[in-house]
């Protein structure tokens, strides 16, 4: 790193979220490799160009804030006198084990604005070293929410995750898993997971669960060569604990009850 005078900053925060607000004074160039956490860089005034290692460059002004990627290499060129970079842990953002890319918001969008506000509003809060536990929880869960609404993931990231998330509901679609288990799978956040299945599946993540149980059901009853076999047994073996509920989501999916479906497969046999 390069710059044209020395610079001052402060910082403060913890493992989840950090803010650290630098003051230049002068033109500044350098690199930021690939690091542990994502960071939110907004400029107070001046310029710059940012270049990313697989090509894409961004002009920004002064609040025109820009998502450095945790797992991408920047290279940047600043004409500023102050500058906020606010860190956040991928832990945080729901992609601890495959930090995420994403996408930086068109020039002059609204939605960047709420992102703006906060972190001036909540700056000096999270620089106290003195703020409760609790607070500073309460700041960060503040943060992340505003980040995710602001900062898209890239369509190849979506799109991998809906899959791997996909692959863990098939995976494990016999065992007692919920909504925290499938975001795991998927190294997102709950609401990351449920944001994802409504914009790409129109569904949620359960109602998902549900469908692909049933499925299973299904093919369990009607390829039953022998023996006995009861609707109860394979309907909780596949985690329908309430049988009314079952049956009429059965129905509704395949247009015959379980129990008109063992019959049918039995006057076949």
């Amino acid at each position: 790193m390069t710059t044209d005078q020395a610079f001052a900053y402060r910082t403060g925060g913890d493992d989840q979220v950090t803010i650290r607000e630098i003051r230049i004074g002068g033109h500044q160039t350098g690199t930021i490799g690939p690091r542990p956490d994502h960071v939110v860089f907004v400029l107070r005034d001046g310029t710059a160009t940012v270049t990313s290692d697989g090509g894409e460059q961004w002009v920004v002004g002064a609040d025109q804030p820009v998502m450095l990627s945790a797992p991408v290499a920047y290279g940047f060129d600043t004409d500023t006198s102050e500058m906020v970079l606010l860190h956040v842990s991928p832990a945080a953002l729901g992609d601890a084990d495959e930090p995420s890319e994403f996408v930086q918001p068109e020039p002059g969008d609204p939605a960047v604005r709420p992102l703006l506000n906060l972190l001036r509003e909540v700056g000096d809060r999270i620089l106290d070293p003195d703020l409760p536990e609790a607070d500073r929880a309460a700041v960060n869960r503040r943060i992340v929410t505003v980040v995710l609404s602001t900062f898209t993931r890239s369509r190849s990231d979506v799109e991998g995750r809906l899959r791997r998330a996909i692959r863990y509901v098939h995976d494990h679609a016999g065992d007692p898993i919920d909504v925290a288990d499938i975001a795991a799978g998927a190294s997102l956040s709950e609401r990351g997971l449920q944001d994802l299945f409504r914009r790409r599946l129109a569904i949620t993540p359960m109602q998902y669960l549900r469908e692909v149980r049933l499925d299973r059901v299904h093919l369990e009853l009607g390829a039953r060569g022998s023996g006995v076999v009861t609707v109860r047994e394979v309907a909780h073996r596949w985690q329908f604990a309430h049988l009314g509920r079952f049956a009429a989501h059965y129905r509704a999916r395949f247009g015959e009850s379980p129990n008109e479906t063992v019959m049918r497969t039995r006057s076949h046999r």
